[in-house]
């Protein structure tokens, strides 16, 4: 397995993204690829059918080779959190990103000639618009709908990782990141993968981000100019995978609809207002706060006053049944 070499400054520096222009990559590569990745096939199967031909050069792009693509398309995340169209004008729009060096050594590595490959190494400004253009096709038409339900799984990962790096530690989090594809023994973070040499990371820490999409393995961005970046399946798209529809509602058997939908936004955003929530939910602000206190006397939410305002977040059992039900 291709290692990772994880330093002291390293563990300091590890953290999380959720990244939707990523998700859209991931998306496009699951519907390209000759065999469709584990638990994909009927999301497949139906995206398929309404496909728009423009999205067609963003799919063969990053469908082209399992694991790779060019490296322009992943530049490191900021510390906050991006729309898909930020992500997207961070990645096509730097006029300083060796678009056609990048494309050039991905195309050395796919070996098999691809017109929107020849387009970006030959016209990089001309091909990076085009490409703009199809990606925004397959996201309108693949994924805006369900980004809301995508985000709150890839959010709920992300807070179950920091509460288990907070409770007992960063290398206990990476040792549970995913077992079958990635394994902990200090100072190597091991993940499955064709041989390749050693990769130390030399304190510039590790960017870990989730995905629905990338079911079947884990990817990586290893350059000399930006963070290093592990891309692994989400710890809830299998389940999710299996019955999408269903998924959502599930926490609403035990505690209803509403108050389901008000933990999910405590999970996503610990420490939120009562405004916030009201917000969140398009309801007035009286019926938000007695969603909440009802989650409160249920033992699911903790409140703590700051002068006018409360912060509300999920108690240890609201995680833990959130967790259960894969909110």
């Amino acid at each position: 397995m291709p290692r990772l070499v994880v330093s002291g400054p390293d563990l300091g520096r590890i953290r999380f993204a959720v990244l939707p222009f990523q998700e859209t990559l991931k998306a496009a590569r699951g519907l390209g690829l000759r065999q469709a990745p584990p638990g994909l096939a009927a999301w497949r199967h139906t995206a398929r059918r309404i496909l728009p031909p423009a999205a067609a050069p963003a799919v063969a792009l990053c469908s082209a080779h399992p694991r790779h693509m060019p490296d322009f398309l992943t530049p490191e995340p900021p510390g906050v959190a991006r729309s898909f169209a930020d992500e997207l004008g961070a990645a096509l729009d730097d006029p300083a990103a060796p678009v056609s060096a990048d494309t050039a050594a991905f195309g050395a590595v796919v070996r098999t000639p691809m017109k929107v490959v020849d387009d970006l190494v030959a016209h990089p400004d001309r091909g990076r618009r085009a490409l703009a253009t199809s990606f925004v096709a397959l996201h309108r038409a693949l994924l805006a709908e369900d980004w809301p339900r995508l985000h709150a799984q890839l959010a709920a990962d992300v807070a179950h990782r920091a509460r288990l790096s907070a409770r007992h530690g960063v290398e206990a989090m990476l040792a549970t990141l995913h077992p079958e594809l990635v394994r902990w023994h200090y100072p190597f973070l091991e993940y499955a993968g064709p041989p390749e040499p050693d990769y130390p990371l030399n304190g510039r820490g590790l960017v870990l981000v989730p995905s629905m999409f990338l079911t079947d393995g884990v990817h990586r961005q290893l350059n000399d100019r930006q963070q290093p970046m592990l891309f692994y399946p989400a710890r809830t798209a299998a389940a999710f995978w299996q019955d999408p529809r269903a998924l959502g509602g599930r926490l609403a058997d035990p505690i209803g609809a509403r108050r389901a939908a008000v933990l999910r936004i405590l999970a996503t955003r610990p420490g939120c207002g009562t405004g916030d929530v009201a917000a969140a939910l398009g309801v007035a602000p009286s019926t938000a706060s007695a969603h909440v206190a009802h989650l409160r006397r249920a033992g699911l939410v903790t409140t703590q006053r700051e002068a006018r305002r409360s912060r509300h977040e999920p108690t240890p059992l609201g995680w833990q049944l959130l967790d259960t039900f894969i909110a």
